[in-house]
């Protein structure tokens, strides 16, 4: 990389495909070799691991209302965005275990017996994109343990390893 004092539209395209010129931070113009893209045959796992990328940013527009304030929220005075960790959540968990992870569409809460139960509304899904929408409960923790607690609550989706499924993590309001 090399920092450039003046660029001139006939040198960018004179040197297109060979040197690559642009705004480090947005700040300093630079120049550098043309970034080349892997050409294929890919290995078997590359190819795998853009089909998985691809679905992630796929299932990013099925994400919609309170669900999707909350990762709004939840990337307020982060660098990445919210797309950023959901992609990197479904990536991460299909690395570790081979699958794309449930995605949590919808949730509710609810108290039953000083129990508090939360209730999922996931996507299951796999790499062939076969959808089915589950509905599914998981016992958050007692009434009294949450009414005793000094910090503000927040929960979110794991798997029976607690690895975190694609959910974000919501503040527990009653």
């Amino acid at each position: 990389m090399a920092i450039v004092n003046k660029v001139y539209g006939e040198t960018v395209e004179y040197l297109r495909g060979k040197v690559d010129f642009y705004m480090l931070r947005g700040l300093l113009p630079v120049a550098r070799k043309w970034p080349k893209k892997i050409k294929p045959p890919y290995t078997e796992a590359q190819a795998l691991a853009q089909q998985v990328f691809g679905l992630a940013a796929t299932y990013t527009s099925v994400i919609y209302g309170e669900i999707l304030e909350i990762w709004r929220l939840s990337a307020e005075g982060k660098r990445q965005q919210w797309t950023d960790t959901f992609k990197y959540l479904i990536i991460r968990y299909w690395k570790l275990k081979g699958e794309i992870p449930f995605i949590v569409l919808e949730y509710s809460t609810s108290i039953e017996q000083d129990q508090i139960i939360i209730n999922w509304k996931v996507l299951k899904t796999d790499i062939d994109k076969n959808e089915e929408v589950l509905d599914i409960s998981t016992d958050l923790m007692s009434l009294t343990t949450f009414q005793n607690a000094r910090e503000q609550v927040f929960f979110t989706l794991t798997d029976d390893e607690k690895t975190r499924l694609c959910c974000p993590y919501i503040p527990l309001v009653l």
